[in-house]
């Protein structure tokens, strides 16, 4: 019931002003007087929404699989060009390998393999919505080092006037590098894991509708106020409604109640 006081403000970037507003009483120029005995009340609200969920499906025909049969990709040429990919890498992981193996001879350096893990295993899988089955697959992987011997040569040189010389010398040191020490055969025969594409149904399941209820109580000093609504799915579909009011105030006393129903043939 404090009067409320506004100066006027200028609307940010725009040259809009708003009115200043002084002595402005919710109280007294909304009309809530009229209606509530004084500016404290306490009243109790509820609202309650519930939807009961229907077993019940339709199903909608529509061609789905011919719709698959038309886009599905084409697998054997998925296998193509993995098989083209893999020569590939099977090739340059051949040719690293090779050359690091004649590195480490040339040194007489030993790679250390037991400590790489080399196989790589991936269980089979289910992709819903695409209806999609990879089978598992297990396969053995190349292994890498650290590190690879590298020939380090000093130049040579002598100062002239003392006859003091100091000779070239070489010294093979780790060299920081990712060569390949080993490369399992089986990668050659490396292929993509069967790929099952489940063929959909001609038609679309769509539950069906459920019962929804909508329940409203509002209760204080003045008024109470009670609103139902409901629609039901059952031989045929129903809507209810109901609504009263019962307040000191007679105008605002009333009574709503109306059913209407949607026949099915």
């Amino acid at each position: 019931s404090i009067p409320l006081t506004i100066p006027e403000m200028t609307l940010p970037y725009t040259k809009v002003s708003t009115p200043a507003l002084r002595d402005f009483s919710l109280w007294e120029r909304t009309g809530l007087k009229n209606f509530l005995k004084t500016t404290k009340q306490s009243f109790d609200l509820s609202v309650n929404a519930q939807y009961k969920k229907n077993r019940d499906s339709h199903a909608i025909s529509f061609p789905l699989g011919a719709l698959y049969d038309t886009l599905r990709p084409d697998t054997k040429i998925l296998h193509l060009h993995f098989e083209k990919g893999r020569d590939k890498a099977l090739d340059f992981l051949t040719k690293s390998y090779n050359e690091a193996k004649a590195r480490f001879e040339k040194y007489q350096v030993g790679a250390s393999l037991h400590k790489l893990p080399r196989t790589l295993s991936i269980t089979g899988f289910y992709i819903p919505v695409l209806n999609i089955i990879v089978s598992p697959v297990t396969a053995e992987m190349p292994a890498f080092g650290y590190v690879m011997p590298k020939e380090l040569s000093t130049p040579g040189f002598t100062i002239p006037g003392i006859g003091f010389s100091l000779p070239s010398y070489t010294f093979v040191l780790p060299s920081l590098e990712f060569p390949v020490l080993h490369v399992p055969r089986s990668l050659r025969k490396l292929t993509l894991p069967a790929i099952e594409i489940l063929r959909p149904s001609d038609y679309i399941p769509i539950p069906a509708m459920g019962n929804l209820t909508y329940d409203f109580s509002f209760k204080s000093s003045v008024i109470t106020l009670n609103t139902n609504v409901g629609l039901y799915n059952q031989s045929d579909i129903v809507a209810h409604f109901r609504s009263s009011s019962f307040s000191v105030i007679e105008a605002l006393q009333y009574k709503l109640d109306g059913t209407t129903s949607l026949t099915r043939k």
